[in-house]
């Protein structure tokens, strides 16, 4: 039987945890607040469906401000049958935080999140995929099983140190298959959003690219519910499920599960 081409979604439903640390703290700014929780208010709800029509099973990174702020939503991606996932506390870059810091968040996030849906996370994200010096050592006190961080590979690998196997195994990501790049915008300089098709146009080639010619790879697909959550674009991720379902080998499959291929 031919290999199974495994297909991971990543979902972050950052709401406004990622733009909380775009302004002082105190400062009042409800509407640049607002663009996040649209993925609470219009968001969830159809992506949840479209999922669920396609048959798909996805991995939720949820960051445990969110968790604290909006329960409901967790309980609500753990009772669709999806992984839940940490995804720091406060959507705070490593980069520069003191060790005792980055801990606190670390293990902040996961408990809100443990503490909404009831389920401890394996599987943990980043904030904006930045590590420090003491990310790796961090993970491991903490339990996590599973990264969904660096960008180096094309296949699920065991991270290694001085050159032992660690007990997590990595689920590589790159920006290109991610729908920020394409839809981030938030009246941030420099920013434009994107056609939906631009973005469908990219991970289709990388989809039909990796399917074809790298044996032991996978796609990983990163979204963010604030971003992906409009109708054109849920209409345009519609037609990529579509496009790989057409594919015989492709397996939609948490990250916990395409992790437990690794040996």
């Amino acid at each position: 039987m031919p290999e199974a081409f495994p297909v991971a979604i990543g979902v972050c439903l950052d709401a406004e945890a990622i733009w909380l640390n775009k302004f002082p703290e105190g400062e009042y700014r409800p509407i640049l607040l607002s663009h996040g929780t649209y993925a609470i208010h219009e968001g969830l709800d159809p992506l949840l469906a479209l999922f669920r029509r396609r048959g798909v099973a996805a991995t939720f990174y949820v960051p445990g401000i969110t968790a604290d702020r909006w329960p409901d939503a967790a309980r609500k991606v753990r009772d669709a049958g999806h992984e839940i996932a940490s995804h720091t506390y406060g959507h705070r870059s490593a980069v520069g935080m003191a060790r005792a810091d980055e801990r606190t968040d670390m293990l902040r996030g996961i408990e809100a999140v443990e503490r909404a849906a009831g389920l401890r996370p394996k599987t943990w994200r980043s904030a904006s995929w930045e590590f420090s010096e003491n990310t790796i050592d961090l993970m491991l006190e903490a339990g996590v099983a599973v990264s969904a961080n660096f960008q180096d590979r094309s296949r699920p690998y065991r991270l290694v140190r001085d050159g032992a196997a660690l007990p997590i195994v990595e689920l590589p990501v790159h920006w290109h298959l991610a729908d920020a790049p394409y839809f981030l915008y938030g009246g941030l300089p420099g920013r434009a959003p994107r056609p939906a098709a631009e973005a469908e146009a990219v991970w289709r080639e990388e989809f039909d690219g990796l399917y074809g010619d790298r044996p032991g790879s996978f796609l990983h697909l990163t979204l963010h519910v604030q971003l992906i959550g409009h109708p054109g674009r849920l209409a345009m991720l519609d037609r990529f499920l579509g496009h790989i379902q057409t594919h015989d080998r492709a397996r939609f499959m948490t990250a916990a599960d395409v992790a437990a291929t690794v040996e």
